[in-house]
């Protein structure tokens, strides 16, 4: 092999390397992309119903304040729908309209808690 049959053949080896770096470079942009994409949508999720929440609160206490002691249907249903879910543990309201007002916002409390402290999979990803 010549000298210039020699350097040839080192730039196209070279050349696919690189080719090779730049598409492996390019499908880890992506994936960390996706994941990014992930994390912000996740973080919004929580961030959107941990407002949900607030608003439900915020008109628990308006109630309060009115001196209302029978909670409307409406609400309990919103309500109820924060603590019976995956955030809210095995917290259980019953479904009478009796319970009282403070009982639903330290419910609400309860749930909004668990949201805002990030679970493991949030620390790791």
């Amino acid at each position: 092999m010549t000298f210039v049959a020699g350097w040839t053949a080192a730039r196209a080896c070279f050349a696919q390397g690189r080719e090779a770096l730049f598409d492996q470079t390019s499908l880890t942009v992506g994936d960390l992309k996706t994941q990014d994409h992930d994390a912000r949508r996740i973080r919004y999720a929580r961030r959107r119903r941990i407002q949900l929440i607030d608003q439900v609160i915020n008109e628990f206490e308006l109630l309060n304040l009115a001196g209302v002691s029978v909670v409307p249907g409406e609400l309990t249903r919103r309500a109820s729908g924060f603590i019976s879910g995956d955030a809210a543990g095995a917290r259980v309201m019953p479904d009478d309209r009796a319970v009282p007002i403070a009982a639903w916002v330290s419910a609400l409390f309860e749930v909004q808690d668990a949201l805002m402290l990030p679970g493991q999979s949030y620390l790791n990803g």
